[in-house]
């Protein structure tokens, strides 16, 4: 039969347990994150990402502390106001158009100000948009999956979706190998020129 497990009984895996609980007691600082997404009811629905959030924190000294946004409520007359409190503003990821116009003012914000911006999945992929609107000066740019005719769909669908038709678990999916050029910011970022990135989308950079 199992005994019942006390945790002060529980032995260290390795030498380094004890430091990381204490350092998680003793945080020097803190920092406060924008979370700026579609999907707001439910904040769970971003748990992955805002604990993710707090583990960087751990590991770098600081509390992290969450704020989430609703990117439907985010327009170029109140961003200032929503977002001025924070240090730094990630886009999660999604699906479909609502909330992307927030998401891409939100980015606006972000770059013009240079608060520190991380977009992931859509996030990224509206960030690419924001740029090529509002820097390229492609005023119609827009990915594919909300805009099929602009001339400028700067995200498409990646060739091997589109024949899909049953969407449920069909994305590209897990680690795919990258080859980085070596004098860009992401080989400084990397310092190799062969990565493998953890994928989960239907659209992709357009070529």
């Amino acid at each position: 039969a199992c005994k019942h497990l006390h945790l002060e009984n529980v032995k260290p895996h390795n030498e380094n347990w004890e430091k990381m609980i204490d350092d998680i007691k003793n945080l020097k600082g803190e920092v406060k994150i924008a979370i700026v997404g579609k999907y707001m009811q439910l904040h769970d629905s971003y748990l992955s990402v805002s604990e993710s959030l707090r583990h960087g924190g751990f590991a770098n000294g600081v509390a992290v502390d969450v704020g989430f946004v609703d990117s439907e409520t985010i327009t170029e007359s109140n961003v200032k106001e929503t977002l001025k409190e924070y240090d730094g503003i990630l886009v999660p990821g999604g699906f479909g158009h609502r909330g992307i116009e927030g998401m891409i003012t939100a980015i606006k914000y972000a770059r013009e100000n240079n608060i520190p911006f991380l977009g992931i999945w859509l996030g990224m992929q509206m960030a690419v948009t924001e740029f090529a609107r509002d820097v390229l000066g492609l005023k119609d740019a827009n990915s594919e999956e909300f805009d099929k005719k602009t001339p400028n769909q700067v995200i498409h669908i990646m060739e091997t979706q589109k024949c899909i038709t049953k969407k449920g678990g069909t994305m590209r999916l897990g680690s795919y190998p990258c080859h980085i050029k070596k004098g860009t910011l992401a080989y400084e970022i990397y310092g190799t020129e062969d990565i493998d990135e953890r994928h989960r989308h239907r659209f992709e950079y357009n070529n």
